[in-house]
């Protein structure tokens, strides 16, 4: 009831006072408070380094990025999205069910909306947000209805960077049914020479475990193609790791000290249970 009366409130306000100025200075404004530093309103960016809060979130934290995301569109509702994955953390552990299930919903609507950039912010969001927590147990928060459909459909979009929203989506959901699917990309995409996309389904394949994805993984044990210092090739050490233990976890710490995939490594890092610096 409290957090609803909390919504509430904030959502009238939003409605007086104009959605834009007011979601952005509470969002920027709640970020700072449990330590999280949003430098010039990028939420996207602060998402992307995995920040985490010093200040642990509370019930009364969601309200502000809940109300927007159920009452804004575009840059806002976008900025909500990467706010509320950001104060609930790894597959929504701050977060009370209840307000992983609002947040889902309001995600699912994301990735079907007609702004591609919204349909990326929604799908990324919702694969931190609903993450299994144990590869065994596959514990995780409760995914709302119509979720993995939204990612699927998100899947076959023709640009480039919402297929990769999807496949790291996929993997982190665990979906199992898009192992077929993921692995037939795999082979197209490496086939056509398109890299980017081919380290996403390899990755995606990789967090889902399934036994026929180990024998591709020992495929590039001695395949040039996994050479190299891109996101890709980082990828492959990440599967390399995840499903053979074979002490590529060194190529992905060294990476820490390269900017353009610190933040890929440290993702794969806290996904291994290894320690984040």
């Amino acid at each position: 009831m409290v957090l609803k009366n909390r919504m509430a409130c904030l959502v009238l306000a939003l409605a007086v006072t104009g959605v834009s100025a007011v979601a952005q200075l509470t969002l920027v404004d709640l970020m700072q408070r449990h330590g999280v530093n949003v430098e010039n309103g990028a939420f996207d960016a602060a998402f992307d380094s995995y920040a985490a809060p010093t200040v642990p979130a509370n019930p009364g934290s969601f309200a502000p990025p809940l109300a927007v995301l159920t009452s804004a569109a575009g840059a806002e509702r976008i900025n909500a999205a990467y706010a509320f994955g950001i104060l609930a953390g790894w597959s929504g552990r701050a977060a009370s069910p209840q307000e992983s299930l609002a947040a889902g919903q309001a995600l699912i609507a994301m990735i079907g909306s007609d702004d591609w950039r919204s349909r990326v912010a929604g799908a990324r969001v919702a694969g931190r947000l609903f993450a299994a927590l144990d590869d065994r147990s596959r514990i995780r928060p409760q995914v709302p209805t119509g979720m993995s459909g939204a990612v699927f459909e998100l899947l076959n979009r023709d640009r480039e960077i919402e297929q990769l929203a999807a496949m790291d989506a996929l993997g982190l959901l665990r979906e199992s049914g898009a192992v077929p699917s993921l692995t037939e990309r795999y082979y197209f995409y490496r086939n056509a020479n398109k890299r980017r996309l081919a380290g996403g389904a390899l990755e995606a394949l990789a967090r889902i475990g399934d036994p026929s994805t180990t024998a591709i993984v020992k495929l590039l044990l001695a395949d040039k193609w996994a050479d190299g210092k891109d996101a890709t090739a980082l990828a492959v050490a990440f599967a390399r790791e995840r499903l053979l233990k074979d002490g590529s976890i060194a190529a992905i710490e060294r990476a820490l000290d390269e900017k353009s995939r610190r933040n890929q490594a440290r993702g794969y890092l806290a996904e291994l249970g290894a320690p984040v610096p």
